[in-house]
């Protein structure tokens, strides 16, 4: 067994034994990219295998890449699957370090490309495989014709999912008659020579180069990869279909086939046709595995749901979502076909997702014998440092719910769902990356989201809306949030990279100025400018598409503001105060066109006069009005009853302006839509309030920040966490206790009631008090002590 372990670095050293003749060789790698040859563009898993043998053992540092995704052996153990997302200017090299005893070994990566047609988020270049090699062995390990060969695998066959639009993909059709016996191990005949491409080239030496994929080290450590143990058998009978009758229903079969399946050897006999309804304890995303032995000519289709349908469609108002009698059920699927060998290993070549699984089985000639079903849960190993305590459950049920969220939608980039899209949009990122800071001092996915959206800039210095994707998709609106996400990170955590993404802030402000009319107000050539799932066609808010929308001119705005607050975090003086005119200039040209003092609102349209809680929390939030009309704005947006109200996504902007205008109570209340939630028997929050169509959305997730730095009150002064501000607000009468991680170390631990607080500070750090009264108490190192 070989001594392994996956690491992270901050240079790939695999250029380093290329002789450097010119500039022109810089970056180039002995390594070369390998292919079998034949159509690039197909979709098509292709094995490729080196057999080598060491005359002494060897330590050494190997990086894998593959176009698009690879499984890794090494002497028959699987080893690892990759890469990273990224996309071809960004092509991320998982690094291994492995210590191998003196022998032969065989060295095994089987590689699937999905001809144009995977993942959205996955970005495809050409069918391809690299192993570069850092290590005396290199000259015997790294990819050539000279090390390598390949051979096709036609097992692995990929379809359209039926009714879906293809953002998570295609099904797997895993046929074991064409998959070869002994592949992992690189046995068995039908090896052929592979297809040089080209070298491997190092994103940061290459100067000159025809297009190719550019190579980074993967920034983000091994995904989380455990064994999922609670599940239950719902319903066993048989097939008729997608639904579910409980008229055919056998629990002893239940219990029966459970038992065996978890004891490994569930029996199906010949000429059956049955299926088995599996309930997980949680929401989960998994990387599913199948062995089967015998079974020849049977067919077992495993689907992923994340509840079952109330009638024979899929529809969006789905109810008590654990219930599963009489319903119907609408999922992915992967399908596996046995060809009567034993151990028969099926694996799926991307990840499911959801709480139900529906196990399809229909037997020939031959008894088929499941000997394993593994479901291994895949995510981002999110740490979460940051706890609360809470004096009623119920908010603790919802902190679960929205922790259990953030999980889900944390891989190798963010996403906004795991079931339907799973693709970094950037409002939701925004979100998420801002409660990543809040629970855990690991910043690297944060990081990589906000390398990833600048890599997304457009010319015009709009950002894509969701990316890594293969499909383009431009929601102006979002841009400014890439403003406001950078300047999260520089508060809650700082480096270097603040200073690096700065110009790209910058640009995004500079794609709305091209807009701007003579009367100093932004209008946005038709485009999908979504704002929230209200009662607005498509999301997008009135006049937004061309017209004069104070909607998002209040965003601009508050990506301008956010902006002229990011340079003062990094101390350039001057070109916050410039973007504070900038600010100020669109803020009067607002106040100007929106502004209604006889309702004390801003109206949504510059002729109308339709109100939302969007138009004016954006204006709280910029920061850029006069006393009055703040004041006045504020008083309305809690007392006027006939605003269009912000839904699950937008209501992270409403809580914080209701933390700016000390309404804890209105944050209470507004609560109701997630306690709603719960009430539903989910597992993670919904996407928009039902009837809602994804039930794992990590935009609803902002309810956890807003419990830490909002009612418990902890938020950071200053680049980097330099100092920090704690203002709890709390209903009446209630109590809130938590700890909040702090990326130098420690943590800001406060516990606040009706009379008063107490603030233990580590060593490094000192800060401000604000109580209920208006006081401000000076907070010192150690322990503090506040009363009232």
């Amino acid at each position: 067994m070989a001594n392994f372990r996956r690491v992270t670095v901050g240079r790939l050293p695999f250029w380093r034994r290329q002789a450097i003749g010119s500039w022109v060789d810089a970056g180039v790698w002995p390594a070369k990219w390998i292919a079998l040859p034949g159509e690039p563009e197909a979709a098509r898993t292709v094995a490729y295998r080196n057999c080598f043998t060491l005359a002494a053992p060897e330590k050494f540092m190997l990086g894998v890449c593959a176009d698009a995704v690879y499984r890794l052996w090494l002497d028959g153990e699987e080893l690892a699957t990759g890469p990273e997302l990224g996309d071809v200017e960004h092509t991320y090299v998982d690094t291994y370090e492995l210590a191998l005893e003196a022998g032969p070994h065989a060295l095994v990566a089987a590689v699937s490309s999905f001809g144009g047609r995977g993942p959205y988020a996955k970005i495809e270049f050409r069918h391809g495989f690299l192993a570069a090699v850092d290590g005396a062995c290199a000259a015997q390990l790294e990819t050539n014709a000279r090390n390598w060969q390949a051979r096709p695998v036609p097992g692995h066959r990929f379809a359209q999912i039926p009714g879906w639009p293809g953002s998570v993909g295609q099904e797997l059709i895993f046929d074991a008659a064409g998959y070869p016996d002994g592949v992992e191990r690189g046995e068995g005949d039908g090896w052929l020579p592979v297809t040089e491409l080209w070298p491997g080239g190092d994103a940061e030496l290459r100067n000159e180069f025809a297009p190719q994929p550019l190579l980074y080290p993967a920034a983000l450590p091994d995904m989380l990869a455990t064994p999922v143990r609670g599940w239950t058998i719902r319903y066993a009978g048989p097939d008729r279909g997608r639904q579910f009758r409980i008229a055919d229903h056998c629990s002893e079969a239940a219990a029966r086939a459970e038992a065996e399946l978890k004891a490994g050897g569930l029996r199906v006999p010949p000429h059956t046709k049955t299926k088995f309804l599996i309930e997980l304890d949680d929401y989960y995303c998994v990387r599913p595995e199948l062995v089967v032995s015998r079974g020849r000519g049977a067919r077992i289709s495993l689907g992923w749901a994340e509840t079952l349908m109330t009638e024979e469609k899929e529809v969006r108002a789905k109810g008590w979502r654990t219930e599963w009698r009489d319903r119907y059920f609408f999922g992915i699927y992967d399908r596996f076909l046995p060809d009567g060998r034993d151990g028969m290993r099926f694996y799926t070549a991307w990840y499911r997702a959801g709480r139900f699984v529906s196990l399809e089985i229909e037997t020939a000639e031959e008894v088929l014998r499941i000997d394993r079903l593994a479901l291994n849960e895949f995510r981002y190993p999110v740490s979460f440092e940051s706890s609360l305590e809470f004096d009623r459950p119920e908010l603790g049920r919802l902190a679960a719910m929205a922790r259990r969220t953030l999980e889900m939608c944390s891989h190798d980039t963010f996403m906004d769902c795991p079931y339907y899209e799973q693709l970094m949009y950037l409002g939701d990122t925004r979100i998420q990356a801002l409660l990543t800071l809040v629970v855990s001092r690991d910043a690297r996915l944060v990081e990589k989201a906000l390398r990833m959206f600048a890599a997304s800039q457009l010319e015009s210095g709009l950002m894509q809306s969701r990316y890594p994707s293969r499909i383009r998709q431009i929601i102006p609106t979002f841009s400014p949030f890439f403003i406001a996400m950078l300047g999260d990170y520089a508060r809650w955590h700082g480096g270097p990279l603040v200073a690096e993404l700065l110009p790209a802030a910058r640009r995004v402000t500079d794609a709305y100025e091209r807009w701007i009319g003579v009367d100093g107000l932004v209008r946005i050539p038709r485009s999908w400018n979504f704002v929230d799932w209200t009662g607005w066609p498509m999301g997008v808010p009135p006049e937004a598409d061309g017209g004069a929308s104070g909607i998002v001119n209040a965003i601009h705005l508050y990506g301008v503001s956010s902006l002229a607050e990011l340079y003062e975090l990094t101390g350039d003086a001057v070109m916050a105060d410039y973007f504070r005119t900038r600010a100020r200039r669109l803020s009067d040209a607002v106040v100007k066109a929106f502004w209604r003092p006889e309702r004390g609102l801003f109206a949504d349209t510059a002729e109308g006069n339709e109100y939302s809680e969007h138009m004016q929390a954006m204006m709280l939030l910029a920061g850029t009005l006069p006393p009055e009309i703040e004041e006045a704005c504020g008083r309305a947006l809690c007392e006027a009853e006939d605003l269009v109200r912000a839904t699950v996504y937008f209501t992270f902007y409403l809580f914080e302006a209701y933390r700016k205008l000390n309404r804890p109570d209105l944050f209470d209340r507004r609560l109701d839509v997630f306690r709603e939630m719960e009430r539903l028997g989910l597992a993670t929050l919904l996407e928009e309030p039902e009837p809602s169509r994804s039930d794992c959305h990590a935009w609803s997730a902002h309810i956890l920040y807003h419990f830490y730095a909002s009612m418990l009150g902890v938020r950071p002064v200053g680049f980097g966490f330099r100092a920090v501000e704690v203002r709890p607000q709390l209903p009446p009468g209630r109590t809130l206790k938590g700890r909040v991680v702090h990326p130098a170390g420690g943590t800001v631990e406060v516990e606040a009631g009706p009379g008063g607080a107490t603030v233990v500070l580590p060593q490094h750090l000192s800060g401000t008090y604000y109580a209920p009264d208006g006081r401000a108490v000076a907070l010192n190192p150690g322990r503090n002590e506040i009363k009232g």
